[in-house]
């Protein structure tokens, strides 16, 4: 594990670094690795999008466990995806190391990188049609939902990732950001366990303790709600022990290049666990114990201003701003809060020193007029 961050630049894709771009551009990415390296991947398309774009299916292995991996069913969710790049450029650039072919003898791993490349193209979370993929695993009306069902049904893979981005979200009610959000989806309303949940909740646990090595108490539960629209949900009732690993936030970086680092250590690390068992012997409680998200942060908090309305009164108070859109960030800085927000942590914070806000620009959910009041932001 230590050699997956020490040589992380040897196979950190360079290509690819703003997380806005085309499914074309990482399609050509990607087969610039895929070149002369036929003996490691093998590309199939299965099928297409609304729109016309290929989906692919990326095998990387020939062991008895399969591992299906899919991305970006959330088109403005690209955290994962640009992650699964770098993990394809490391069996790429490792592939003949002993212990590369020995992870490889024991597991086969199936990517679907982009599921939704016409909602990426557009860098929105929904789909062409406008719906939400991860709530159509029961009708699949969406010919991206029947593809990752189909896929599921033939390969019947022992295990499920599952890879979002999230919101801006806390660990709890500490004052940590949440890095990674991590969810072994239920299978009903009461929260039942078999075989299959059990096994993603130890997959989980094991994950936990990987990234305890690099992110201790940053790392949060996502919300076990049962959702029998959602893929997760259904993957773990089809047979599938499922795990959704959630990109989160890191301080000072936009692009997400370190919750990018994250997952591409992380999955190579579970995928060693899983090859040789060792999560089998975990106990689910590291998994079960984990804070829940809540959603105490903003992407900017200005502190200690002073709000001035029409009939002369003034009160002292916070802004809480946000960019966020879905899951991805525009630059548009809207006014979500005001007052105590001293329990809250922000990606930026800024102190007001006091300065006078005219209640004539107070508007919450609505554009704050941050360059009339804070030009140094």
């Amino acid at each position: 594990m230590e050699n997956l961050i020490t040589n992380y630049e040897k196979y950190f894709v360079h290509d690819l670094q703003s997380r806005r771009f085309q499914p074309e551009t990482f399609n050509q990415i990607v087969q610039n690795i895929f070149k002369n390296n036929e003996h490691i991947f093998e590309i199939k398309e299965i099928g297409k999008s609304f729109e016309g774009r290929k989906i692919n299916l990326i095998k990387i292995g020939e062991g008895k466990t399969k591992i299906l991996l899919w991305s970006q069913m959330h088109g403005d969710e690209s955290t994962a995806t640009m992650a699964i790049a770098d993990i394809f450029n490391f069996f790429a650039k490792f592939f003949k190391e002993n212990e590369v072919q020995k992870l490889l003898s024991k597991i086969s791993l199936f990517f679907i990188p982009i599921l939704n490349p016409d909602g990426a193209a557009k860098h929105q979370r929904l789909s062409a049609q406008l719906i939400d993929l991860n709530r159509d695993a029961l009708k699949l009306v969406t010919p991206e939902a029947r593809i990752l069902k189909q896929v599921q049904t033939e390969l019947k893979p022992e295990i499920g990732f599952n890879l979002h981005d999230q919101e801006l979200s806390t660990v709890g009610y500490t004052n940590q950001i949440t890095r990674i959000a991590l969810l072994a989806p239920a299978l009903d309303e009461n929260q039942s366990d078999n075989e299959v949940r059990i096994q993603a909740k130890k997959i989980a646990a094991s994950l936990v303790n990987i990234l305890n090595n690099f992110i201790p108490g940053k790392i949060s539960r996502y919300d076990e709600s049962y959702e029998p629209r959602a893929f997760g949900d259904k993957m773990q009732s089809w047979g599938t022990s499922t795990i959704l690993i959630e990109s989160g936030h890191e301080i000072n970086d936009p692009e997400k290049s370190i919750i990018r680092k994250l997952n591409a250590v992380s999955l190579l690390s579970i995928f060693h666990d899983i090859a040789n068992q060792n999560y089998k012997n975990v106990d689910i409680s590291v998994y079960e114990k984990l804070p829940y998200n809540t959603y105490r942060a903003y992407d900017l908090i200005i502190r200690n201003v002073k709000i001035r309305y029409k009939n002369g009164t003034e009160i002292d108070a916070d802004l809480g701003i946000s960019y966020q859109v879905n899951t991805h960030t525009t630059d548009i800085p809207v006014l979500m809060e005001i007052g105590d927000l001293s329990t809250f942590v922000a990606l930026k914070d800024v102190e007001g020193n006091g300065r006078e806000i005219s209640e004539e620009d107070i508007h919450i959910e609505k554009e704050f007029n941050l360059k009339k009041y804070f030009l140094e932001v």
